[in-house]
């Protein structure tokens, strides 16, 4: 004769398998209602999850080029600045060279002070950095790319000490040029001392700048698959060297102690290459200032689409609150139900049986 039975021992670890798998799924519901996200998120969505897996690589990709736009607008930002604060002080010069074009005037040893100051202020806008590059220097962006009016360490001479050299030599051996020859040689000597690339081993290319040449690539951004950015002003530009050589004329030699003849000339090539230059930075500011107007539709734009990509993630991978409560429910009345019927057979034995 046949009997069936079952083992209390087996039933009991049975009940206590249910039980640490209806615990498991208490825990994982739990986690849903405190993330309102599914716990298996592609368990949830079944077929759907190739669309949620495109859905979040998008997401990422926006999210990283918000990340770089931002970079990109603070070092925009800190460009435009730097510009601003150039024509600034250019512009104070240009005011004070102006004044005195007619003649000499005891004005000359004021306006020689004042262009040095100038020159050194606009020399260090030039080495203005954004986090951990320089922004004048085109594709060098680890050294400063303006060297120090006074000079450096470098043993080179002083971008100083060239100007005045160069007016030397074109004037035979005067600091200061003495007749209308004279200053047509030494504006000459620096319009090639300054010319990029110059002829000089200590043009200006190497003896007062010292980021990328003008004939490297031009830095530019690409803050989304459609735009391109092209941001690269550098201290070698044309309108920076124009004001530099307006600059260091100015800053290299008492104007007021120039006769008459070689004073004017002089003071004419000095202030049409700070006025030059000046036009120049007002244009690359103004450029400069349409990118950051182009670079600001792009963050709002991808900044609408972030949040549009947002909303469809959440729609797919939300837990709905209500079932999600109501399923914890059911689980909890299972778990007493399974600790009841484990506790029951805890307490029988064979005496239940006699």
């Amino acid at each position: 004769m046949l009997y069936n039975a079952v083992s209390t021992l087996g039933l009991a670890k049975r009940l206590q398998t249910a039980n640490t798998e209806l615990q498991l799924e208490r825990l994982r519901n739990n986690d849903e209602i405190a993330s309102g996200k599914h716990f298996d998120v592609a368990k949830a969505l079944g077929a759907r999850t190739g669309q949620a897996i495109a859905l979040r690589n998008l997401f990422d990709e926006t999210e990283q080029t918000l990340k770089s736009t931002a970079l990109l607008q603070g070092r925009l930002g800190t460009m435009d600045s730097a510009l601003t604060n150039i024509l600034s002080a250019g512009q104070d010069v240009l005011a004070a060279a102006s004044v005195g074009l007619g003649q000499p005037s005891s004005t000359g040893t004021s306006l020689q002070v004042r262009a040095r100051a100038v020159l050194d202020q606009v020399v260090g806008m030039l080495n203005a950095s954004s986090g951990n590059g320089y922004l004048f220097g085109g594709v060098e962006v680890k050294t400063p790319p303006m060297r120090s009016v006074q000079g450096d360490e470098s043993g080179l001479p002083s971008p100083m000490q060239i100007v005045q050299d160069a007016i030397a030599t074109a004037t035979g051996g005067n600091s200061s040029p003495q007749t209308p020859a004279e200053t047509a040689a030494a504006v000459a000597a620096l319009d090639g001392l300054f010319a990029a690339p110059s002829a000089s081993p200590l043009g200006f290319e190497g003896g007062f700048y010292l980021g990328a040449p003008s004939t490297a690539p031009r830095l530019s951004a690409r803050p989304d698959r459609s735009t391109e950015i092209p941001y690269g002003i550098q201290g070698n530009d044309p309108a920076m060297r124009d004001l530099l050589q307006g600059l260091y004329m100015l800053a290299s030699l008492d104007t007021s102690q120039l006769p008459l003849d070689a004073y004017k000339p002089y003071m004419d090539a000095a202030v049409s290459k700070v006025s030059g230059g000046l036009d120049g930075v007002r244009d690359a500011t103004a450029q400069l200032g349409i990118h950051r107007a182009q670079l600001d539709d792009v963050a709002a734009a991808n900044t609408t689409q972030l949040r549009i990509l947002n909303d469809q993630l959440d729609a797919m991978e939300s837990v709905d609150p209500a079932e999600a409560s109501l399923r914890m429910n059911q689980l909890e009345v299972q778990i007493e139900a399974t600790a009841a019927a484990t506790a029951r057979i805890a307490r029988m034995s064979l005496t239940n049986y006699l």
